[in-house]
């Protein structure tokens, strides 16, 4: 609980947040220096590809509501904290800090929190009804939102593998984690096998 509410309350801390300097304004999430599918990925990934644009096209119609878009952190996984004695977490890295829906920086946690465990079904049930009492201790999340989550971890999906085509010979992973998670990616994608197979809704009563 108190993870949700770590990032919870720094999503109500960014609601309405203006830089005191126009140089200091962060990019959106689709911002063409993002663009990791179609940049790292090889031609030969032409339909992965084409299932990439469809699913910007479903995202960017979203709408951009002030208690739902803001700056959020991108990149909230176990990595990217520390927990001290009294059990408080101190959130760090930055720097990939984008304007996005605040459902997608709920979806890259569950995203890092269940890939390469030995079920992430069992492992999403067991995480977020915890996650998400924390996070609405500290700021509402509107339960339509709920629905978007498979698109947003699709996203991850798709951004880290190509992510993993830039830094290594995918045919020799020397990260276990990495090889691990590419093990059948190409074919999950591909084949439209959704990243964790779960009703999201079925979370509404803890939003």
């Amino acid at each position: 609980e108190q993870y949700g509410k770590l990032l919870g309350s720094l999503h109500a801390r960014t609601q309405g947040y203006q830089p005191a300097d126009p140089a200091w304004i962060r990019p959106d999430w689709d911002d063409k220096s993002m663009e990791y599918v179609e940049r790292f990925l090889p031609d030969s990934e032409a339909a992965l590809k084409e299932k990439y644009r469809a699913l910007l096209k479903h995202l960017r119609a979203l709408p951009k509501e002030s208690g739902s878009y803001g700056l959020i952190h991108q990149d909230a996984h176990g990595g990217n904290f520390f927990v001290d004695e009294a059990g408080g977490f101190t959130l760090f890295d930055f720097d990939d800090c984008v304007y996005s829906w605040f459902i997608n920086d709920i979806a890259i946690v569950l995203f890092y929190m269940t890939t390469n465990t030995d079920d992430e079904v069992a492992a999403t049930r067991a995480f977020m009804p915890h996650f998400l009492r924390g996070y609405r201790q500290a700021c509402r999340l509107d339960p339509k939102w709920l629905k978007e989550i498979p698109y947003f971890l699709k996203l991850r999906e798709m951004d880290l593998y190509a992510v993993i085509h830039r830094d290594f010979d995918v045919n020799n992973i020397d990260d276990p984690w990495c090889e691990r998670y590419m093990r059948g990616r190409k074919s999950r994608i591909d084949n439209d096998v959704p990243t964790i197979d779960f009703d999201f809704e079925t979370l509404s009563a803890y939003c």
